[in-house]
């Protein structure tokens, strides 16, 4: 059982961070130990991981192996696939610890691959699937260009956004949502209690999709009320599961576009992974429409993985090129870039709050 989420129950932040580094150690002290070579050749050979996974995750291979170990033959009879590049990519992913093959040849699954099943509460099924989908990656393939130009690579490659893009093919609209829906599903216990929620009464969700953060914040403080903005489509899908999840009553669901405006009326103001979408200009607008909607004293709250100019480690710099390739000039910011945003805005930086879920949450306060 992982040391960190074990029931969904996240270590103090410090510990958290302290883990990720020494994981960080722990992987430079194994690669010290051999050829610089094989090293940079290994890790030459991300975008095949990046491709392999997503074909696990596409074939449901680790739904497959819940039940017991199988041989590649006959996970290629359940899903379809050709036997021999089955056998082939399964040998791949199990050097890097995704699957495990046992003496007799079968293959089982790992701690790892177990975060491939589609139905297991965290699984990261969608988010390899999108990450390994064509259009992701054919805006990849022009990354040496967004380096030489700044500009992201999506635009360039498809003609369009990755947001209109999306709405012109529902199918990969769908797997975003969902790959996004699995991350909010990690950071949400630890978003929902590492703030002081006593402190407001009403919370309001901007872009919040179908509210799985906004659920677990309402769970967590039965004395607050929510709000739920997103676009239409995304409304009609959050009612059912609101109400699954016990809180729709207590949450008014608005359909709407952040770029326009939000609604007025609550004292916090949650934006969980959309500033990171957007350059500062747009990132600006989302804010000025946040705090057109307050009254002075009202709390917007950017939740995201901060980059410091130092960080070197853990997964926010990679998140950062994810940004910079396929967003709309959109990028991972630093504290201090945050707060220099939110005070162009009409806010006055506030605290800053770490969690272990390496989200964090930067608080503006509406001067």
């Amino acid at each position: 059982m992982s040391l960190w989420l074990q029931g969904r129950r996240f270590p103090p932040p410090g510990l958290a961070r302290a883990v990720l580094r020494m994981r960080e150690r722990l992987h430079r002290l194994a690669d010290a130990l051999v050829p610089a070579e094989l090293v940079a050749a290994e890790k030459a050979l991300g975008v095949a991981t990046t491709l392999a996974i997503g074909v696990a995750a596409r074939a449901r291979l680790a739904d497959a192996l819940a039940g017991g170990p199988k041989s590649s033959a006959e996970l290629a009879t359940a899903t379809g696939l050709n036997p021999d590049a089955l056998e082939r990519t399964l040998r791949a992913l199990c050097s890097t610890g995704v699957f495990a093959r046992l003496r007799d040849g079968r293959y089982r699954n790992t701690r790892i691959s177990a975060a491939l099943r589609r139905e297991v509460r965290g699984s990261i099924s969608s988010f390899a699937q999108y990450m390994a989908s064509a259009s992701n990656l054919a805006a990849w393939s022009d990354f040496d260009q967004t380096v030489r130009t700044g500009q992201n690579a999506f635009e360039r490659v498809h003609g369009t956004s990755v947001w209109n893009h999306f709405a012109q093919h529902d199918n990969e609209r769908a797997l975003f949502a969902a790959a996004m829906t699995s991350l909010t599903d990690l950071a949400a216990p630890a978003l929902a209690r590492a703030y002081p929620w006593h402190e407001v009464s009403k919370v309001c969700d901007v872009g919040g999709g179908r509210g799985h953060l906004l659920a677990a914040i309402l769970a967590a403080h039965p004395h607050l009320r929510g709000v739920l903005v997103d676009e239409p489509g995304v409304i009609a899908l959050a009612r059912p599961f609101l109400e699954a999840a016990g809180v729709l009553g207590r949450v008014e669901l608005v359909e709407g576009s952040f770029f326009e405006a939000v609604p007025r009326g609550a004292d916090a103001y949650l934006l969980k992974d959309i500033l990171h979408d957007w350059d500062d200009a747009r990132s600006h607008t989302v804010l000025a429409n946040c705090r057109a909607a307050m009254t002075a004293g009202g709390r917007v709250l950017v939740c995201e993985v901060l980059v410091e100019p130092e960080t070197t480690t853990g997964p926010g710099p990679w998140a950062d090129l994810q940004m910079m390739t396929v967003a709309c000039e959109g990028r991972q910011r630093s504290r201090a870039e945050l707060f220099a945003l939110l005070g162009r805005s009409g806010f006055t930086p506030g605290r800053l709050f770490e969690t272990a879920a390496l989200t964090s949450i930067v608080e503006g306060l509406a001067r």
